[in-house]
């Protein structure tokens, strides 16, 4: 039996309702058991999930948790070692996200998975190794599903383990190289395209007879073409002629009316060009410019007036700079004498407040006193910083004294983690941990040396059968001749005999003819007996040639059961060595292996704990000693620091008798005391600066009014409070600032309006020059003589225009003058009679310009067809698209019938296999079926043919699984998959086998039987099964299962750590 797979533990972090959900199931037969929806076919579809892919979104098995997690993971036992298989799904992919890693968490390649199930598809490992109790129900499914039965096909042979997928693509390949009836294959398609290749070939014809026909042909049309081009040419100009002159006709007779009222006029070719207009615009300007004079007139005359007001004479306006120069003044002091009052009042009030704080410092100092005293920044620097040393000192004490109880605490807990350590050291057993892992290995090397003593078992079986079949007894050949040469001799004497006494009794003709007769008889003699000696010579040879075979045969087979022997004496001897380096009976069972396992894997757990508790206690121990020498270097600064602050304590006390300060005042209170003296000292100083300040103020105020008041009564004045009387100049002051705003803005308007005034003078000036020059250059005295010679040169001027004009339009249509054109338009019979002509010769061109039109088409197209012809290739790339094609279709017939000849192949290999090997499986099944029937029935076959169906025997009859019952027919099916996994098992290697709930219609007899099978079958095959009948959990627990209970369909509500299955018993 070869290493397979086993699932050592799975994790369930989200699934159906399932959430932090563990278990291990044993290596070899595991029961979980639980009531109606406690889980089993969630647990079952969660394993087939995490190892193939979770269901797609909407199918019922696919089991989605309410949760944000979605998914877990198996501990898997390995031929390449152990894998960790975890399986989560995120939002894209519905089957999940596959991990593979070690259990140290380093990632694999997921093709070792593959690898692990020995590439078995889904759907076979769902029908064959893990399924349900419908899935179980039909062989039908399982044989008819031309994956699974080529996959089981697959199975059963060495090394193929990709033949369905290569038999898929070997019959889409065919499929989509030809189809009879189709059209969209490749070869379909080339043979379509060779088809139409070879009808456009048909169609092209004789080429040669039908190029020279068609040269003479357009020989004839070109001599016909040139003529009726001449004739064509001649009429389009005759034609061209007369449409010109008809063309010409209206504008002839409109030069004749025009001549005529032309000649009825003046010659006015001097008279000014847009002559009316013009007067009238001179007339309008005039008239505008005049109307604005007297505007301006109307405006300019209150402008004077006001000027004259404000010309009249004012004493403020006189004084005005130096009233200005005295409001500034008092302007700028005016703040300063509003606040002075206050300001009195305010430096009164500000010292009684310095006074009263003075006695509240509580110095023996008054006001002078304080000012003395030295408070300056290096006093107060030098108070900062021994107040400061002083608190350095005492925190340095504090912070010793802080250390000190945090050493002796470290040291307290370092003790007590030391006597824990000891404790859990001496109730853990004294054993290394490579002792145990030397004892681990030497008992996987037993289970490994096991299983290759019975597959050599196995094998020495095979070769004993295939032996035997080589021995058995053959027909004999016999050594003599069945027809010796002397019978033949005796006949041909007895007949030569006869034809002697019947040629003297009857004569001689009767004798000859006995003669001939006998020599007939003997010759058909001689015939038969080469015959016979040759089929035995033949027989003879083939019987030494079989005799040599067998007997090198029978070498191979020593040959062979000696190697056996020699490697069965050699694993005999790893298997003793072993099983005295594990300590352990060479015979003990696989239980007996598993048991020690489990004790060594808990022994190991607790090595490991030891070494590491060892290692533990040595670091806790250097680190107490660590800390007793750290607190004795604590206890050591913090005497010094204590000497120190004692020494500043009483550098402290000098200091604040030197300063007039109280002695007992702490560090923090004397400079709280030194920072209101100075402040109180700094506030008297500054008071002291304000009085002064007041006092100059005071003074310039004074002044400043004094001159305000002085100089108003000199601008003639009211006379009042200063604030009245700056008010008063400041009044006088703006209207002064007004009146000469006002002034300046009546100046600038007086300008412009007299500019104006003047240049519409000069406009109306200009205009009476232009008035007089237009009506001079008209030759007229007044305007309205002006304007009927304007109405006349208008008429004139359109005549001329228009004379001029038809003429150039005669001449343009006809290419002739005037006078030319009208001659030719009466010598051809004026208007009707050049109309009637016009009509014939349009007739004329129009029927010859479709004769010429009809034979240069038929021009046009006779070259075009020899210019194909004599540059087309198309019939010689007809003809290498044909090769090509025949040579593409070849290449593809090739290939199909190289497919469909390779389908045949694998499907008769696959059919001699099914002969020759599969009744290896349908032996198995027979036999798990006798066991499990209890002897009902001996056989299982499959018969002959492709019907796939599974039949059983009773020694008397015959049945097909549709005859038999229900229970009867899933002990059938359940047999054949037992029998299919045993034999993946022997030639691919074990895969565990997970059954939910498949015993249910079993009598109690059968359920028996079917859990010995399955525990016989846990030798090899990790075997995982689903109940809720507690008379089959009994069942599984006498043949030593380990169940896992599953609790009742309870979710848990958190996920802080996960919830493993209760084990109840095990095996």
């Amino acid at each position: 039996m070869k290493p397979g797979l086993r699932i050592n533990r799975f994790q369930v972090d989200g699934f159906g309702h399932f959430s932090g959900y563990s278990g291990a199931p044993a290596p070899g037969l595991t029961l979980l058991y639980g009531p109606n929806e406690a889980g089993k076919s969630t647990l079952l579809a969660f394993l087939r999930g995490v190892l193939f892919g979770f269901e797609k979104r909407g199918q019922p098995e696919r089991y989605e948790p309410e949760g944000a997690l979605f998914g877990g993971e198996l501990w898997l036992d390995t031929e390449a070692g152990p894998l960790v298989v975890r399986r989560r799904v995120g939002k894209r992919a519905s089957e999940g996200t596959l991990t593979v890693q070690t259990p140290e968490g380093q990632p694999l390649p997921e093709t070792l998975l593959a690898q692990a199930l020995a590439d078995v598809p889904r759907d076979l490992f769902f029908e064959v190794f893990a399924f349900r109790l419908d899935e179980l129900s039909s062989f039908q499914r399982l044989a008819q599903q031309r994956g699974v039965s080529e996959a089981l096909f697959a199975a059963g042979m060495q090394g193929a383990r990709r033949l369905p997928e290569a038999l898929e693509r070997l019959r889409k390949d065919a499929e989509g190289l030809y189809a009879p009836r189709g059209q969209k294959p490749e070869l379909n398609k080339v043979m379509k395209d060779l088809e139409d290749v070879q009808q456009a070939l048909r169609e092209a014809g004789d080429r040669p007879a039908l190029y020279f026909s068609t040269r003479d042909r357009l020989t004839g049309r070109i001599a016909e073409g040139h003529a009726l081009e001449v004739a064509q040419k001649e009429a389009a100009r005759e034609l061209d002629h007369a449409v010109r002159l008809e063309s010409a006709l209206g504008d002839l007779s409109v030069l004749a009316r025009d001549r005529a009222e032309l000649s009825e006029l003046p010659v006015l070719d001097t008279f000014p060009a847009g002559g009316e207009t013009r007067l009238e615009d001179v007339l309008q300007r005039r008239k505008t410019y005049r109307a604005q004079q007297a505007q301006l007139h109307e405006r300019l005359a209150p402008i004077d007036e006001a000027r004259e007001r404000h010309a009249a004479p004012w004493p403020v306006r006189e004084r005005s700079e130096t009233l200005r120069t005295a409001l500034a003044a008092f302007a700028g002091h005016s703040e300063q004498l509003r606040a002075l009052p206050a300001r009195r009042a305010s430096l009164a009030s500000r010292r009684r407040q310095l006074e009263q704080a003075l006695g509240e410092l509580g110095l023996a100092v008054d006001a002078g006193g304080l000012l003395a005293l030295d408070l300056g920044a290096r006093a107060r620097g030098e108070m900062e910083a021994l107040a400061g040393r002083l608190d350095a000192s005492d925190g340095a004490v504090g912070a010793a004294e802080t250390e000190q109880a945090r050493t002796r605490e470290e040291r307290t807990r370092l003790e007590t983690s030391l006597a824990r350590l000891q404790v859990e050291l001496e109730s853990l057993p004294d054993e290394r941990p490579a002792q145990v892992r030397q004892r681990q290995a030497a008992v996987g090397r037993m289970r490994a040396v096991r299983g290759d003593l019975e597959r050599l078992a196995e094998q020495r079986l095979e070769q004993r059968r295939q032996m035997d079949g080589v021995r058995a007894p053959t027909d004999a050949v016999p050594l003599h001749s069945l027809l010796p040469l002397s019978w033949v001799v005796a006949a041909g004497g007895v007949a030569l005999g006869f034809a002697v006494i019947a040629a003297v009794l009857a004569g001689v003709s009767v004798g000859v003819l006995c003669a001939v007769g006998g020599a007939l008889l003997v010759g058909l003699l001689l015939l038969v007996r080469h015959r016979v000696e040759t089929a035995r010579h033949a027989s003879l040879e083939a019987q030494a040639a079989r005799h040599r075979w067998r007997k090198q045969e029978e070498d191979r087979f020593r040959a062979a059961q000696a190697t056996m022997a020699a490697r069965e004496e050699l694993l005999q001897r790893e298997l003793l060595h072993a099983s005295g380096a594990a300590g352990m009976s060479p015979g003990a069972s696989l239980s007996d292996l598993a048991a020690q396992e489990s004790l060594l894997a808990e022994r190991l757990t607790q090595a490991e704990r030891r070494e590491l508790l060892v290692r533990e206690e040595d670091s806790q121990r250097t680190a107490w000693d660590g800390a007793v020498r750290e607190e004795q270097r604590v206890e050591e600064l913090r005497l010094r620091a204590e000497q120190r602050a004692d020494a500043l304590r009483e550098e402290w006390a000098a200091f604040l008798v030197a300063r007039r300060f109280p002695v007992a005042l702490a560090p923090a209170s004397a400079l709280t005391l030194w920072r209101d003296a100075s402040a109180l000292r700094q506030r008297l100083l500054d008071l002291r600066t304000d009085e002064e300040e007041f006092t100059v103020a005071e003074a310039a105020c004074g002044a400043t009014t004094s001159r305000l008041l002085a100089e108003a009564q000199a601008a003639h004045l009211p006379q009042g409070p200063a604030e009245t009387v700056a008010a008063r100049v400041s009044l006088a002051l703006e209207e002064v600032r007004a009146r000469a705003a006002d002034q300046r803005q009546l100046d600038g308007q007086r300008g412009e309006l007299l500019a104006e005034k003047a240049r519409l003078d000069q406009l109306v000036l200009d205009e009476d020059q232009t008035l007089d020059a237009l009506l001079a250059e008209g030759g007229c005295q007044d305007e309205a003589t002006f304007r009927r010679r304007a109405v006349q040169a208008r008429r004139y001027a359109e005549l001329v225009l228009r004379v001029r004009e038809h003429g150039q339009r005669v001449q343009a249509l006809t290419g002739l003058k005037e006078d030319v054109a009208r001659a030719q338009v009466h010598a051809a019979g004026a208007e009707a009679g050049l109309k009637e002509r016009l009509s014939g010769l349009r007739e004329r061109y129009r029927t010859e310009g479709e004769r010429l039109k009809a034979v240069l088409t038929e021009q046009g197209s006779l070259k075009t067809q020899l210019s194909q012809w004599e540059n087309d290739d198309r019939v010689f790339r007809l003809r290498i698209q044909e090769e090509t094609l025949k040579a593409k279709a070849s290449e593809l017939a090739t290939r199909y019938a190289a497919d469909r000849l390779t389908l045949a192949l694998l499907g008769r290999a696959r059919r001699r296999f099914e002969e020759e090997q599969q009744p290896r499986v349908i032996q198995l099944a027979s036999e798990s079926f006798l066991e499990m029937t209890g002897g009902r029935y001996r056989r299982v076959y499959i018969p002959a043919g492709d019907a796939r169906e599974l039949r059983v025997s009773d020694g008397a009859r015959d049945w097909s699984a549709e005859q038999l019952s229900r229970g009867t027919r899933e002990q059938l099916f359940l047999a054949f998959r037992l029998a299919v996994i045993r034999y993946f098992g022997e030639t691919r290697g074990a895969l565990p086998l997970i059954a939910d709930d498949v015993l249910v219609n079993f009598d109690p007899e059968r359920a028996r039987g079917a859990v010995r099978l399955l525990a016989r079958m846990a030798e090899h095959h990790q075997v995982i099964a689903f109940t809720c009948h507690p008379w089959l959990r009994a069942h599984f627990e006498a043949e030593g299962a380990h169940v896992l209970e599953l609790a009742g369909a309870t979710r848990l509500p958190t996920r802080e750590g996960t919830q493993p299955l209760r084990v109840v018993s095990g095996g």
